[in-house]
């Protein structure tokens, strides 16, 4: 448990507490999620460079770092889905978004741990679908905020939350085309891989 992995550790346990302060909390406590969100995100990025830069790279960390991101991504994108909120999107946008991410970490980390590992570089699509997640969920928290208190809002008009509700499901059909396009390429690309490690298995 060096420095890296600690944060990632903690990047896990923020997954399951910024959810339960969105979908639980008041005002104060929702902003406080928002914050430790953008703290686990930090963390996302300051592991990464703390264990390449000083050689701290660990099997488990390669381990724990993919199920981090996971858990406090999908975890959010859940909390402010329909389920706990009205006129937020529906919870079958998350559901493909949802099983793509379980699945190609589940694979990955099966790759991890053979005897003779193997080691998926992200791809372009996989960034790309990472970012356009990493933007959609600020924009739909602040969405829920304002829907939520309308005084908080700097313009006060319905009109401002009719665009943002276009906006945001426009940003989730953006989400879920990538992450189940960057899903698809993985396979194509590893499919020799996959084939190898579902027949041994």
């Amino acid at each position: 448990m060096n420095v890296p992995n600690s944060l990632t550790v903690l990047r896990i346990i923020l997954g399951f507490i910024v959810p339960y302060m969105m979908i639980s909390g008041d005002f104060n406590i929702r902003v406080w999620a928002a914050i430790l969100f953008a703290i686990a995100a930090f963390t996302d990025w300051l592991d990464g460079w703390y264990a390449r830069r000083y050689n701290l790279i660990t099997q488990l960390g390669k381990i724990l770092d993919p199920i981090a991101d996971k858990v406090i991504v999908l975890g959010s994108f859940v909390a402010i889905s329909d389920v706990f909120f009205d006129n937020m999107y529906s919870i079958w946008w998350i559901v493909p978004i949802f099983l793509r991410e379980v699945v190609i970490t589940i694979y990955r980390l099966i790759f991890l741990l053979r005897k003779k590992p193997i080691v998926v570089a992200a791809s372009w699509s996989g960034k790309a679908k990472t970012v356009m997640q990493m933007v959609t969920l600020p924009f739909a928290y602040f969405y829920l905020m304002l829907s939520l208190y309308p005084e908080s809002d700097p313009v006060g008009t319905p009109m401002v939350l009719f665009v943002m509700w276009w906006l945001m499901h426009l940003m989730i059909l953006a989400s879920l085309a990538l992450t189940v396009g960057s899903g698809l390429r993985f396979f194509i690309k590893n499919w020799k891989a996959v084939k190898e490690v579902t027949t041994y298995e």
